[in-house]
């Protein structure tokens, strides 16, 4: 949330710039995902001003085009390295063993 000043106003971030809040709108994730985003050097990279976290707009927006250019080039990737469906089996039967009738013996190879 936004610091106010005494007269109740909020003040606004520098020409080119957002506060957190409205960087992660634009990137339509949470407060939360953009601040781990940032620390784990995964996403745009913040500084600091006047005690507050401000984003480049230009950062996010390349941000955002890498984003969209790599999810569509690993979505055709997985599409062109998937397999084709395994045929799928008419019957889940075990086969049967077959049984010799009782009383006869199993031939025997002369040696």
């Amino acid at each position: 949330m936004p610091r106010t000043r005494k007269d109740g106003t909020q003040p606004d971030p520098p020409e080119g710039y957002v506060f957190s809040d409205e960087a992660a709108r634009r990137m339509s994730i949470t407060r939360r995902t953009l601040w781990n985003r940032r620390q784990t050097g995964k996403g745009p990279q913040g500084q600091r001003r006047d005690g507050r976290l401000i984003y480049s707009i230009a950062e996010i927006d390349a941000f955002n085009k890498a984003e969209l250019e790599s999810g569509l080039a690993a979505e055709a990737e997985r599409a062109h390295n998937s397999r084709p469906p395994e045929p799928r089996l008419t019957s889940r039967r075990k086969p049967t063993r077959t049984v010799s009738p009782e009383g006869a013996e199993p031939a025997r190879v002369a040696a």
